[in-house]
């Protein structure tokens, strides 16, 4: 548990910079569709934590209503989450094999109730959680064989 914590923490100050570029470009999302996470390709190739997942969620972007973070395959680490926008969520992945995080899936959730829309993203999120198991642990285990 000890090292967990250590590398959770050690990847949090690693990126927490970095992260604050990622805040920035949220704020000044460029595209006028409101169903666009353009900020994608400015988070770390590897899973985040729920910190980070928090700061997205209360970002300043009148675009971006909220975040949540579904637990992954280790303690403490963000495989998956929900971004709920003006008109549509999306269902946010971190691909292992490209080492990138992209959008899963998306569905209009304008017309829903929150825990309509958060049921919602909870599926299509365990559903790539349970067919992205294996490659997940892969990754891990080459992560941790690299150490």
């Amino acid at each position: 548990m000890e090292r967990t914590t250590a590398g959770i923490t050690l990847l949090y100050r690693r990126y927490a910079h970095g992260f604050k570029t990622t805040l920035r470009e949220m704020r000044r999302m460029t595209d006028d569709s409101d169903t666009s996470p353009t900020f994608l390709s400015s988070l770390p190739s590897q899973p985040i934590t729920d910190d980070i997942v928090k700061q997205i969620g209360e970002s300043d972007n009148p675009k971006i209503r909220g975040a949540m973070g579904f637990p992954g395959s280790r303690p403490g680490v963000i495989e998956a989450f929900l971004l709920n926008m003006e008109t549509k969520t999306h269902v946010i992945v971190f691909d292992p094999a490209a080492e990138q995080w992209r959008v899963h899936e998306s569905f209009e959730s304008e017309e829903m109730g929150h825990q309509e829309m958060v049921d919602r993203a909870s599926e299509l999120a365990n559903e790539w959680l349970a067919e992205s198991l294996s490659d997940r642990i892969a990754a891990t285990d080459e992560t941790d064989s690299e150490r």
